[in-house]
């Protein structure tokens, strides 16, 4: 009897932990779309275009940066509410007058994020503006590594501001915000 009660607890057992891998598979998809729900919204807001396809990525981010430096717009002396200037001479960039010191890479990163300011800027169009050959590029990750390098080399002069933004599944932004809004 006392097998047949622990057999019968056993298939209890594993309906329950069923029922809670189904539910645990159901949140986490709507957690997915949720989150790419967040980013086309948050694309709608700032008018920059929808998301590409992989196969198309490279394609689009060519078009972007052809299209930024077809537009002769110049990086501005200051972005971010005047707290970040970027000297193209020098390659030098300042937070709040304090000179930085970064890595080329981490400049190119900035002056691209600051050419294309207010528009997302995607991991394949910093790789293309990064290594002009496609088989010179390194895996699309080390991106991640100057982005995050970057953010805290400018957080940690700047008193903790956040200067760059990541889209969800799109990829970075610097919003040139005025100085009443903050950094």
């Amino acid at each position: 009897m006392a097998e047949h009660t622990l057999s019968a607890r056993l298939v209890e057992i594993e309906s329950m932990l069923d029922r809670s891998r189904r539910r645990f598979e159901e949140g986490s998809r709507l957690v997915e779309e949720a989150h790419a729900i967040l980013g086309e919204i948050q694309q709608a807001l700032i008018g920059a275009p929808r998301s590409a396809s992989p196969e198309d990525s490279e394609e689009v981010a060519s078009r972007l940066l052809a299209s930024l430096k077809a537009s002769g717009s110049e990086m501005p002396e200051t972005l971010c509410g005047g707290r970040l200037s970027v000297d193209q001479v020098q390659r030098l960039i300042r937070i709040d007058g304090h000179p930085i010191g970064i890595t080329e890479m981490e400049y190119r990163v900035l002056e691209l994020l600051a050419f294309a300011r207010n528009n997302v800027v995607t991991r394949a169009m910093l790789l293309k503006h990064l290594y002009r050959r496609a088989d010179d590029q390194p895996q699309p990750k080390i991106i991640d590594v100057f982005i995050s390098k970057l953010r805290k080399k400018l957080r940690n002069a700047s008193g903790g501001a956040e200067f760059i933004e990541t889209i969800p599944q799109r990829g970075w932004i610097l919003r040139d915000v005025d100085e009443k809004s903050g950094a």
